[in-house]
């Protein structure tokens, strides 16, 4: 099996999920418009992925002219992060043939591809991601104490 074939959609007739409720306020800037198509999948078996991740998030990036892939730990995880920290509006939501897969169809703007990417502005004021990853560890070890 090819590794995009795991992302293919299989909906099934009674998953099709009607689009949800804007949250009350959500008004998006003027601009131009992008939609951009969110396909979810269950963390394969032997995969390295983060402690507690049960699902793989996967969509094209305009800017990088790549795949953003991004593990969950669960589908409200993804949400959160999509629609509370990067502003966009969910506009479809659809449960796909098996565990942890769906679609998702958000409505962004074309300048929220073209901010700095984190790493980017972690870069900025001299950290990596594993750098990154170390203090958090720190926090919690010291937490645990």
């Amino acid at each position: 099996m090819r590794k995009d074939d795991e992302w293919a959609p299989r909906p099934t007739a009674d998953a099709i999920a009607p689009a949800p409720v804007e949250a009350p306020g959500a008004v998006l800037e003027p601009g131009r418009v992008h939609l951009v198509v969110v396909s979810t999948r269950p963390v394969n078996v032997g995969e390295t992925a983060p402690a507690g991740a049960v699902l793989q998030t996967r969509f094209w990036h305009p800017r990088d002219q790549r795949w953003s892939e991004n593990f969950f730990e669960s589908l409200d995880h993804a949400l959160h992060l999509f629609i509370e920290e990067s502003g966009w509006v969910l506009r479809q939501q659809q449960a796909l043939d098996r565990p942890h897969a769906h679609e998702l169809i958000f409505e962004a703007h074309r300048q929220d591809f073209s901010r700095p990417s984190a790493e980017e502005m972690l870069r900025d004021v001299g950290l990596t991601p594993r750098d990154v990853a170390g203090l958090i560890q720190r926090v919690d070890t010291e937490r645990r104490r």
